[in-house]
């Protein structure tokens, strides 16, 4: 989207000013516009700039948000997503899984899988082989007893009204109306299936199994053909990223990759600390997966490379996460709880022009322990020597936000960030005390047009082990 200049309009960062003075030569921060949205912002490249910590990145715990551990998740669109659990409840929140309310027991047993079907259609699997059909957006669920051999451990919806399922006997069962009959289509599978199923697109889907084999589907799930034996451990994870590439995740930790719509599966090596529970594509080659370790793991360029973000959950991670749009991805884990993860800027709680008004300054990499630095405009190393962003016009300083990927892990280190003005330190100051995320949204300073922001990172400690740093200002 084009904006337009206008004298005094609120600055673009394309207006933002690196000092000179620092051997940055003048050069331009690149003009990140008015995105549309989260999504525009990504499929606009900004993402691999100053949005790179959010979308998977950067995740939240919500608490406690289960009445047993999680063993599926579905989004419904429109805000709308639900998860199943041990217990045989069933959670459903209506804001993008920020809040989540108890359905109560809705079923027979234990539960496995969940697929939307799409016009508020949803369906789950239980392990009391009971399918379970919503067509409310989840708000309500209709019993339509045993469609399943044993155990329903994975669902995938292939368009068109047509759904499958995959169960403990090796069955495949299939759905033409939108989940409300099924059809047992027989064994199809070398051993039990348990969360390995997703669809290509073109009337393709795959399955893995128990017993370490690959099927395939061309024919929207009517008939399979074993690709034999292809990974190195049992496959509990599945997920497609578009263009013919797939992943899957196995108990050996490995990832393997397919770029030919699932005939052929390349094995990427170990890329997980525990057996893989669950992986989800967030769009514009953005991947995550989540393991038996507690550890997400991310890649963000179709699943070729990945890299570990440490331990992030409170238990394993044994359901798919999910993606809900604009940033955002849920998931759960062993210990009842959910995690959020939000685009790095929370967009969906600005208007698109807000962006207009946003100094970025970011640290990739540790940061300098036991001292003081400085962050760097845009992205980029801590820095010594004070570098600055200039700004084109009176106004406002305030809502400083501060994110780090990585917190220093002892009691008593902190980070204090303080936003500097024409090299003086100002009372905007966050200070993280071994905490990811913080702000001040007290403080202000007035400012003039050309004057020199900065931000100064002082920390206590020598064995400070923080990390990754993204820095937001408002001019208002």
């Amino acid at each position: 989207m084009h904006v337009s200049a206008v004298k005094y309009a609120v600055p673009k960062l394309s207006d933002l000013l690196i000092d000179a003075d620092k051997d940055w030569g003048g050069k331009r921060i690149g003009n990140l516009g008015a995105p549309n949205s989260d999504d525009d912002a990504v499929a606009r490249g900004l993402l691999r700039d100053i949005y790179s910590s959010g979308f998977g990145r950067k995740w939240a715990d919500l608490g406690v948000n289960a009445s047993g551990w999680i063993g599926g998740m579905a989004y419904l669109g429109n805000g709308i997503a639900v998860l199943g659990d041990a217990a045989q409840h069933v959670w459903r929140s209506t804001d993008y899984g920020a809040t989540w309310a108890d359905l109560g027991v809705i079923t027979s047993g234990t539960i496995y899988a969940m697929a939307y079907l799409g016009n508020g259609i949803a369906v789950l699997g239980d392990a009391a082989q009971h399918v379970w059909r919503s067509t409310d957006y989840g708000a309500t669920w209709a019993d339509l007893g045993v469609n399943a051999s044993d155990t329903i451990g994975g669902m995938a919806y292939l368009g068109n009204g047509i759904a499958v399922l995959g169960d403990a006997a090796k069955h495949v069962w299939r759905s033409t109306d939108y989940g409300a009959t099924w059809t047992d289509l027989g064994v199809n599978a070398s051993g039990s299936i348990y969360g390995g199923m997703a669809y290509l697109g073109n009337g393709i889907a795959v399955l893995g199994d128990y017993a370490k084999h690959v099927w395939r589907s061309t024919d929207y799930g009517a008939t399979w053909a074993d690709l034999g034996v292809i990974t190195s451990g049992w496959i509990g994870a599945m997920a497609y990223l578009g263009n013919g590439i797939a992943v899957l995740g196995d108990a050996a930790q490995h990832v393997w990759r397919s770029t030919d719509y699932g005939a052929t599966w390349a094995d990427l090596g170990v890329n997980a600390s525990g057996y893989i529970g669950g992986m989800a594509y967030l769009g514009n080659g953005i991947a995550v997966l989540g393991d038996y370790a507690q550890h997400v793991w991310r890649s963000t360029d179709y699943g070729a490379t990945w890299t570990d973000l440490g331990v992030i959950t409170s238990g394993e991670i044994c359901a798919m996460p999910i993606y809900l749009g604009n940033g955002i991805a849920v998931l759960g884990d062993y210990a009842q709880h959910v995690w959020r993860s939000t685009s790095a800027f929370q967009l969906s709680n600005f208007n698109p022009n807000q962006f207009d008004k946003l100094f970025q300054f970011g640290c990739l990499g540790a940061i300098t322990a036991n001292g003081t630095s400085y962050l760097a405009p845009g992205n980029g190393a801590t820095q010594a020597n004070e570098i600055k962003a200039r700004t084109p016009r009176p106004g406002i300083l305030k809502n400083l936000y501060v994110w780090q990927r990585v917190a220093s892990s002892l009691a008593g280190r902190t980070d204090i960030y303080t936003v500097r003005v024409n090299g003086v330190n100002t009372t905007i100051t966050c200070t993280l005390n071994n905490a990811i995320t913080g702000s001040d949204i007290t403080h202000s300073k007035l400012v003039a047009a050309g004057d020199q922001i900065s931000i100064k990172l002082v920390s206590n400690d020598a064995a400070d082990t923080s990390a990754d740093v993204v820095a937001t200002l408002e001019l208002t």
